[in-house]
């Protein structure tokens, strides 16, 4: 295959990428570079489950250069005097391999379809564009500086880029024999690590989405083992990224009956009490559809809005005389307490719990690695 071929570029600069990770963590490859071009590979790297358009132009940037030595990739627009359509070139080479290999990292089309990258100027160190983070912004324009007026090896550059994603989105299994097969492993402690895992102050974002995944994985032991739930599928989770509406649910976590109809629907609220205004909103997701139960669940204590009890029961009333459902309004903490009661053997749940930790984390930049970090933590405790 031609090596100057996008696709295989990209595929080198991954194995090398790998291998070097499998040597020393990348730490010596790393560290031929000059700690200036360490200091701007390191503060892209470290933003980029935040800016990860940031990520995909500096990678297009790369792999173009390699591809066309002659190309200043600063010039990413058609309209540029001498520039070429980045936005194409992601399209079509680089966020279908993010999708393939980074799958967490990768845009949803491109990383030009976003304000700060998509401005009609050059690459040059003084873009305008506004990149959020001003130190990421400079580190970009001065990796594309480096490699057009010094001369800098952009294939190095996309080597450690890549060895930094590994580092990132890597997770290794956790080794948890000793915790499934454990005696001690009571409801009690179960709960206790969970409670420490949701208010756990993180230094990243993505807390919220961590009771979601909770009760999600609950609810898949539950329909194996719970009679209630027989013949009912659960669908697959749904993402915080995409509002409920666009993405045309009606909650968080969703089970339907044998034909395909709504027959619970779950919402969940992190810290934030039930009012009137939430049941209302959630009443809209479901008023047009047949569906058993609602739940809305929350991590707040207590989990109804102070002085709002009589609206809310008032709202929920209503909504029985309206429409038919059901809604019930708890604490999150209280509805795993009672739903692990009813399993056989609440160690699945740890494992379903674990596990799903993992995947979303493959997937999406919601959940991260100090959130997964801290489970293992308390597992081992």
């Amino acid at each position: 295959m031609d090596k100057k071929n996008p696709v295989t570029i990209l595929e080198n600069a991954y194995i090398i990428a790998s291998e070097e990770i499998k040597k020393d963590n990348g730490e010596s490859f790393l560290l031929a570079l000059s700690k200036k071009r360490q200091e701007w590979l390191f503060t892209v790297g470290n933003k980029v489950e935040s800016l990860k358009a940031v990520v995909t132009a500096l990678t297009t940037s790369l792999v173009k250069k390699i591809e066309d030595p002659k190309q200043d990739v600063r010039y990413h627009k058609d309209e540029l005097k001498g520039g070429y359509s980045g936005r194409t070139y992601d399209t079509k080479y680089v966020t279908p391999f993010f999708k393939k290999k980074f799958r967490r990292l990768a845009m949803k089309e491109s990383g030009w379809l976003t304000r700060s990258i998509e401005q009609p100027h050059a690459f040059t160190l003084d873009f305008p564009g506004k990149i959020r983070d001003k130190e990421v912004k400079e580190s970009f324009l001065q990796i594309l500086n480096d490699i057009e007026k010094h001369k800098a090896s952009p294939q190095k550059y996309l080597i450690c880029l890549f060895i930094l994603l590994l580092q990132r989105t890597a997770v290794s299994p956790t080794k948890l024999t000793h915790i499934f097969s454990s005696e001690k492993l009571t409801i009690d402690i179960i709960i206790k690590s969970l409670n420490s895992h949701f208010f756990q102050k993180y230094s990243v974002s993505g807390a919220s989405r961590l009771p979601v995944i909770a009760i999600y994985s609950i609810y898949e032991v539950l329909m194996k083992d719970v009679r209630r739930y027989q013949g009912k599928k659960l669908k697959s989770i749904r993402s915080h990224i995409s509002p409920d509406m666009r993405a045309r649910g009606i909650g968080d976590i969703e089970v339907i009956d044998e034909n395909n109809e709504y027959f619970e629907g779950i919402e969940i609220k992190h810290n934030i009490p039930i009012d009137p205004i939430i049941i209302r909103d959630a009443y809209e997701k479901f008023k047009d559809t047949p569906i058993v139960r609602y739940y809305l669940l929350t991590t707040a204590e207590p989990n109804v809005k102070d002085g709002e009890e009589k609206k809310v029961k008032t709202e929920i009333e209503k909504i029985k005389r309206e429409h038919g459902c059901e809604v019930i309004v708890n604490g999150i903490i209280q509805s795993l307490r009672y739903y692990l009661r009813l399993l056989p053997d609440p160690k699945k749940f740890i494992k379903r719990y674990t596990k799903n930790l993992t995947i979303e984390f493959s997937k999406t930049t919601e959940i991260k690695k100090e959130h997964i970090l801290k489970w293992e933590k308390l597992l081992r405790e």
